[in-house]
């Protein structure tokens, strides 16, 4: 369960100040990019069974060794990179499975600050979005949707963002995205957009609140739910966190002196219930921060000081629930990989789908300490409202078998007549602990898992017996006439 790290590509082959992206387009893979020192973009790409191998991306001269450099996969045979060129334009680069990368000029020479960050997201699989900070210290967006071009605006008008900044986004439902930046004032600025609506601003965190050359990491872990870090003036890192209903709030994740104030931020979301995120201490080493539903925020040092540049760029993904892997540009001008697997922890995931206008997912993780978490989504896309039950069971191969279950409501287009929005999502989280998890760990970790979605609108009867048929269902799938044991862990 402890991290191990090796030297992705040897000292010298990045720029001190280079950025790193990274994405895993499927569960078996994961891919790099960084800036060499002759301003060459190159690459890096691992797939399951076989070792690290590079490539080039860009050829020397491409790029600015100080700029933002951002990915995504918006398919799982598609990734595009888009990176700022050595001339302020910002180049993109794309791949499609079975074909070579191919490349285009998506803003011409000047557009970006060759300092500044880029960030991007897909919020849907027919759509990307591009954020970069112009010369001017504007924020442009460019958008693509699939059987168009490319589009261009300016999200936020010249001054509003530090030049030589940050910039990181999210998008936490389909129909919605947020961006954060690092404004020219030290501030931490939010614009958002709900689809139906117009961009939306507000200054998330006052003047001097941030480094102007901090690197902003954000993640929405959950629906409801973001948190935004960045880097104060004073080296220390500071947290942002929205949940649906609320409105944001603020604390100091690490004080002080904590932080280089050039740092880059990473962070990722492996299971709805936790968060990691990592940036460079001044001494060069580089720090780790976690978080588990129930618990408070723990931190260690992952890399002694010494290993990586100040003014790095870092990246992270989660391929899989029981995995990390996060990329720094090392203090000898290395690209380092530290990874982390997960061997006391099991995950279980289903998607749901019912005869009637619902649908959702069931989420389980169960730690070999006996913790355990359970979390549900639904999604009402019809006219009625509608009640649903979600159970779910994992059973271990001597027949002891898990249970959980949730029972809640969710809007449809009735509840928003004659005006008014209908809450189409219902999201439900629970954690515990148990000590029959860690008596039956090991046919935990053999164990099979189903889950069921049972689901009427408000004018017929009401659900019964969802969570004993369920359990019917996985034993029968296993050939078991009985169970040895039920333990009921959420009902």
């Amino acid at each position: 369960m402890s991290w191990n790290q090796f030297t992705l590509s040897s000292a010298g082959s990045s720029d001190l100040s280079s950025r790193v992206a990274a994405v895993s387009r499927i569960d078996g893979s994961m891919e790099v990019w960084w800036v060499a020192p002759n301003g060459s973009v190159q690459g890096a790409y691992w797939y399951d069974g076989s070792p690290w191998k590079r490539y080039e991306l860009a050829p020397a001269g491409s790029a600015s060794v100080n700029g933002g450099i951002a990915a995504v996969s918006r398919i799982p045979g598609s990734m595009e990179v888009w990176f700022i060129g050595a001339n302020g334009s910002v180049q993109d680069r794309y791949w499609y499975e079975g074909s070579t990368w191919q490349a285009f000029e998506l803003a011409p020479p000047g557009s970006a600050s060759v300092n500044g960050g880029i960030a991007a997201v897909s919020r849907i699989p027919g759509s990307m979005e591009v954020w970069f900070i112009g010369a001017n210290g504007s924020v442009q967006d460019h958008y693509w949707y699939e059987g168009s071009t490319w589009q261009a605006f300016e999200l936020s008008s010249a001054g509003t963002a530090s030049t030589i900044g940050g910039i990181a986004a999210v998008s936490r439902i389909p129909g919605s995205m947020e961006v954060f930046f690092v404004g020219g004032n030290g501030s931490v600025q939010d614009r958002y957009w709900y689809e139906g609506s117009t961009w939306q601003a507000f200054e998330l965190s006052p003047p001097n609140s941030a480094s102007s050359t901090s690197g902003v990491a954000a993640v929405s872990r959950i629906p409801g739910s973001m948190e935004v870090w960045f880097v104060g003036p004073n080296g220390s890192v500071q947290d942002r966190y929205w949940y649906e209903g609320s409105t944001w709030q603020a604390f100091e994740l690490a004080p002080a002196g904590s932080a280089s104030t050039h740092t880059g931020i990473a962070a990722v979301s492996r299971i709805p219930g936790s968060m990691e995120m990592w940036f460079v201490g001044p001494n060069g080493s580089v720090q780790d921060r976690y978080w588990y539903e129930g618990s408070t925020w723990q931190a260690f040092e992952l890399a002694p000081p010494g290993s990586a540049s100040v003014t790095s760029g870092i990246a992270a993904v989660s391929r899989i629930p029981g995995s990390m892997e996060m990329w720094f540009v090392g203090g000898d001008a290395s690209v380092q990989d530290h990874y982390w697997y997960d061997t006391s922890s099991k995950n279980f995931d289903q998607d749901l789908t019912t005869d009637i206008a619902i649908g959702g997912s069931a989420h389980v993780v169960m730690r070999q300490d006996g913790f355990f978490s359970f979390n549900t989504h639904a999604h009402d896309s019809g006219f009625d409202n509608i009640d649903y039950t979600i159970s779910a069971a994992v059973l271990t191969p001597d027949g002891t078998v898990f249970t959980f279950q949730h029972s809640g409501h969710t809007e449809g287009t009735v509840a928003g007549l004659p005006f008014g929005t209908p809450d189409r999502n219902d999201d439900f989280t629970f954690t515990g602990n148990n000590p029959q998890i860690t008596a039956k760990w090991d046919g935990i970790l053999n164990g099979t898992f189903k889950a069921d979605m049972q689901a009427t609108d408000t004018l017929a009867a009401g659900i019964t017996g969802a969570l004993g048929d369920l359990v019917k269902a996985v034993l029968a799938a296993a050939g078991k006439a009985a169970a040895d044991a039920v333990v009921k862990l959420v009902s």
